[in-house]
């Protein structure tokens, strides 16, 4: 439109003001003091001018042939289309029903108002509590048009802002962002992301003052204004219980729970659909196991839909990726994900347990030096978790199982290499999802302050979900009665306990003193089924490890140097004390001996022939004992 029609339209309305005006002021004069006559000969004036504005600016659009910005404009959802909006999202069952209530309560008010029934207060502020990605702010949309479709917020429009937005960072600048935020969001809805960010601070933090300033709106404007408040549950229920004015003011609570391995796999197919993606049923399944292994295996910060969107844009890339070397590209090519996107966007086989992998990982235990007994004893445990799977497909009566355990020996006997065995084992016979060794030990679970060592242990023994916690020298954690060590062994039995089909933990040390440590706690006697006593390697083991390690590294020993290292060990075992380092010793001697070798042929480097570079001798082996 130009600018001489907008003049145009500009003089219409400025013609109907004035006279609206000199209609009402005549009807003053007319009626002085029948103000109800007033009002009405003023309200039909008023409809009459009305009518007339709107039949003159139909007229121009239609003479101009410019459509009319009302025919233009979006018809409004009726509530029956946003309530099917709201079913068709994934899961959220929990939430599609607390919603459905909402609805119904509003709905029930505007009824009882409409008759002229004293109504409830219809308070729209709510707690949106959950991980990421479980569709807060989908639901909050959603929820702003079902609210403008029963005409509780005239908009419904959805303001979404974090901490950053709303606090300032001087004086004075805090309560003008809030307030601008929170004006901007009449009529419709305040999300506020992250919301408990705004008391993390000191009492001088202008988060505080952003918190006061949205309480006081909250108030005020709660007739035209919803905010809901978004974040973690842990931190929203410390956040709500920090200020009884916003306690009071959010009475509702939405929980988001994390979307199953299922509804993953749902959300998946979802953006697979949308930008026209496929994948065999094979792939589909493979997808589901991954979905379910990354539900079963998640966290308190577990990302739910926006892990699968990340998923999908890995599997994009990785198709591109392969497509790439194509010479020709069909169109069916470009839509389809393969098997082999899958396994390069996604590690599956960690995962995913094929038959021979338990297989595998039995033949690299018998690879280790000694240990007879420990091996003997892993098969033993292998078989008795083989048999009550068996007996529990069948439908037979099963003892549950704890494989909470004991490490006893001294260093460097295979504990900590053992314990990466068995997470192994577990992770394949379905004992444990990931089956990762999470090694601590007293530094790592006790701090120097009081509570701080339950907090501490706890994030350890979180990073351990799944897998093992070992701890390493766990006695040292029996101190006196006031020492913090306590504190960390009642935590750790306590998770023991609450998550006991998704933790196995092994303390280790000397054997004296791990059976002191059994023995200060009933707790502990109760909780650790199993004991595995690792005893000293013999002067042939000893001498095996050794050669071992030369063979991975591709030297070899002559005669005399073999000698020489047999003899040594054999003085050793005879002399050695419970503090001796065993395999911790050898490899030390063995890098020792590495750097003799370096040292003597580094001399006459430039005339070194190929074979010599791998070769050990017995001086090499005298130089190196004496630096022990």
């Amino acid at each position: 439109m130009d600018q001489n029609n907008n003049k145009f339209l500009s003089g219409v309305y400025y013609d109907l003001y004035h006279k609206k005006r000199s209609k009402t002021g005549d009807s003053s004069k007319t009626n002085p003091g029948g103000s109800g006559d007033r009002k009405t000969g003023s309200g039909d004036d008023s409809e009459r001018l009305e009518s007339e504005l709107k039949s003159i600016i139909d007229e121009f659009y239609s003479k101009e042939g410019i459509s009319n910005p009302r025919e233009n404009e979006t018809k409004p959802f009726a509530p029956e289309e946003i309530k099917a909006e709201i079913e068709k999202l994934v899961g959220l069952n929990n939430i599609k029903e607390d919603i459905e209530a909402l609805m119904d309560f509003v709905k029930i008010q505007k009824l009882r108002q409409k008759h002229g029934l004293k109504g409830s207060n219809i308070v729209l502020h709510t707690a949106f509590i959950g991980n990421p990605g479980t569709g807060k702010t989908t639901v909050a949309r959603l929820m702003g048009e079902y609210f403008k479709a029963l005409g509780v917020l005239k908009k419904g429009h959805l303001v979404e802002v974090t901490r950053s937005d709303l606090v300032g960072q001087y004086v004075g600048a805090t309560a003008e962002k809030t307030n601008r935020i929170i004006d901007k969001a009449l009529d419709g809805i305040l999300f506020i992301d992250e919301a408990y960010a705004l008391a993390t601070g000191d009492d001088k933090d202008f988060g505080k003052e952003a918190i006061n300033i949205l309480v006081d709106r909250m108030e005020k404007d709660r007739e035209r204004l919803a905010v809901f408040l978004a974040g973690y549950e842990d931190n929203m229920k410390k956040f709500l219980e920090s200020n009884p004015g916003l306690a009071s003011r959010v009475s509702r609570k939405f929980y988001f729970r994390d979307y199953t391995g299922t509804e993953l796999l749902q959300i998946f197919q979802l953006l697979m659909d949308r930008n026209q993606y496929t994948m065999s049923d094979e792939c589909l399944k493979v997808m589901e196991k991954y979905f379910c292994y990354l539900y079963d295996t998640r966290d308190s910060n577990f990302g739910n839909g926006r892990v699968v969107r990340n998923i999908f844009e890995r599997l994009v890339k990785c198709q591109a990726d392969r497509l790439a070397e194509e010479n020709e590209v069909t169109v069916d090519m470009l839509k389809s994900f393969t098997i082999e996107d899958i396994e390069k966007a996604v590690p599956v086989k960690d995962i995913i347990v094929t038959s021979d992998k338990l297989e595998s990982v039995m033949n690299e235990l018998d690879q280790y030096v000694g240990l007879k007994n420990i091996k003997e004893h892993i098969r033993s445990l292998v078989n008795m978790i083989k048999t009550n799977q068996k007996r529990e497909e069948l439908g037979l009566p099963v003892k549950q199982l704890t494989y909470h355990a004991i490490f006893c020996g001294s260093p460097g006997t295979g504990k900590t290499t053992i314990a990466r065995i068995l997470g192994r084992i577990y992770q394949t016979l379905g004992v444990l999802k990931k089956g990762h060794v999470v090694e601590v030990d007293r530094s790592g679970l006790v701090a120097g302050y009081v509570g701080q060592t339950e907090e501490k242990t706890n994030k350890v023994i979180d990073k351990a979900i799944d897998g093992i916690l070992f701890i390493d020298e766990a006695y040292a954690l029996t101190g006196g009665n006031n020492d913090f060590g306590r504190h960390a062994i009642d935590t750790i039995l306590k998770r023991m306990d609450d998550d006991r089909e998704r933790l196995i933990v092994i303390a280790a040390g000397y054997t004296g003193k791990m059976r002191e440590f059994i023995n200060s706690n009933p707790g502990l006697k109760d909780r650790f089924s199993w004991t595995f006593e690792f005893k000293d390697y013999t002067e042939k083991e000893l001498m095996d490890i050794f050669l071992l390690f030369a063979q991975k590294q591709h030297y070899t020993l002559n005669e005399n140097a073999i000698k020489v290292l047999e003899e040594h060990f054999q003085n050793v075992c005879r002399l050695r004390d419970d503090h001796f380092g065993n395999g911790r010793y050898v490899r030390n001697l063995f890098e020792k001996v590495v750097m003799e070798q370096s040292s003597r042929i580094g001399a006459n480097i430039e005339n070194v022939k190929r074979d010599e570079l791998s070769v050990i001798t017995e001086n090499d082996v005298s130089r190196a004992l004496l630096l022990l």
